[in-house]
């Protein structure tokens, strides 16, 4: 019997030696906490600074996963302390760093390895965990832009990935005069820090963080499956979600109309961080359906895990990610109609009234 509405779906699965970790990898999580802290300061490396989290649980079992995280959020506090006093390093930069590792480590580590025991919140299923992670994750980096707009440390780091966001855009123009011309004209570093400002208020925020998490979930799936020949398996693909899900959709649709004809912005603001919480929803289900026709065939160890780096690939290509992201969402969508798991076909419509 599948759940519906994705109701017991974890994003790992709890094997007998998962529930029963009860042994810290000691040497382990102290490196992976020590790498975690080391990511997070080198540059564009930093992206992947939540990988040794998830390989801890991936490869081990989740105390040791949050063990490292205990010891990676003491570690990055001492570290940011030595650098307020031997360096140049200012108070505000101490708490916007402290807070902005804490939150997205703890947020992370609770998507990779739920607990297994405490209150049902804490251990709702993956996709959701997923979301509602992604959601707070969001809310945390505009709560660290709001607090630190004035921080002169702060401002100069938004303008310095600004100032390269708009020169890899001039660089992309190519030899054509023309064409260099206007672009180097409109696409300035404040145009650009103006247009992701107006982004990541309309759902782009909870996009980049659930960008950060799933390829960071995927890098340590990959990881842990050739370093410690484990798998964690998956089960996202029997997650459906609720048939309410296709109304929310549409209403909050008909919110972003309604916003953008009556100058409402709250209204049009909250109408596209609902759009996308449903796009990210569907995707979910389209992802379960392609993992599903998958399960079904016969691949080898070596193919699991090029798939999995080809996930990683795909979703960094430009115009290609798009057009796949938006094929699964409409695949999730159409399953309310189209039974494309077998499994589901007996059951009623997951349109509500229909």
């Amino acid at each position: 019997m599948i759940p519906q509405g994705g109701s017991e779906i974890p994003v790992r699965e709890l094997t007998p030696e998962t529930k029963a970790a009860g042994v810290i990898a000691y040497l382990p999580a102290f490196l992976s906490a020590v790498c975690s802290m080391g990511l997070i300061r080198s540059g564009f490396p930093a992206f992947f600074f939540l990988v040794p989290l998830g390989f801890m649980a991936y490869g081990y079992n989740l105390v040791s996963a949050w063990f490292t995280l205990v010891v990676g959020i003491m570690g990055n506090g001492v570290c940011s302390l030595g650098l307020l006093l031997f360096s140049d390093y200012r108070i505000g930069d101490l708490g916007w760093d402290v807070f902005y590792f804490t939150t997205m480590a703890m947020i992370f580590t609770w998507i990779m390895a739920p607990p297994l025991k405490g209150p049902r919140f804490l251990r709702i299923p993956g996709a959701y965990r997923f979301i509602a992670g992604s959601v707070m994750g969001a809310l945390s980096f505009l709560a660290v832009v709001y607090t630190a707009r004035h921080n002169t440390g702060f401002q100069t780091v938004l303008k310095a990935q600004a100032e390269m966001l708009s020169s890899l855009y001039i660089a992309s123009a190519g030899t054509d005069v023309v064409r260099r011309s206007l672009v180097e004209q409109y696409v300035t570093p404040e145009m650009v820090m103006e247009t992701l400002g107006f982004v990541a208020l309309r759902g782009g925020g909870i996009v980049s963080c659930v960008l950060i998490f799933l390829v960071s979930r995927q890098v340590s799936l990959v990881l842990a499956r050739i370093i410690r020949r484990r798998s964690a398996g998956t089960s996202l693909q029997w997650f459906h979600t609720s048939p309410l899900l296709i109304w929310i959709l549409s209403f909050s649709l008909v919110a972003v109309l309604a916003g953008r004809l009556a100058d409402l912005v709250v209204l049009e603001i909250i109408g596209w961080n609902m759009t996308v919480l449903c796009a990210l929803l569907y995707l979910a289900q389209g992802g379960g359906i392609l993992l599903h026709f998958l399960s079904h065939r016969a691949l080898p160890p070596l193919m699991r895990v090029a798939l999995n780096i080809l996930m990683v690939l795909l979703i960094f290509s430009p115009g290609i990610n798009a057009l796949a992201l938006g094929i699964l969402i409409l695949l999730g969508i159409a399953e309310h109609w189209v039974p494309f798991r077998a499994s589901k076909s007996d059951g009623p419509s997951s349109t509500p009234g229909m």
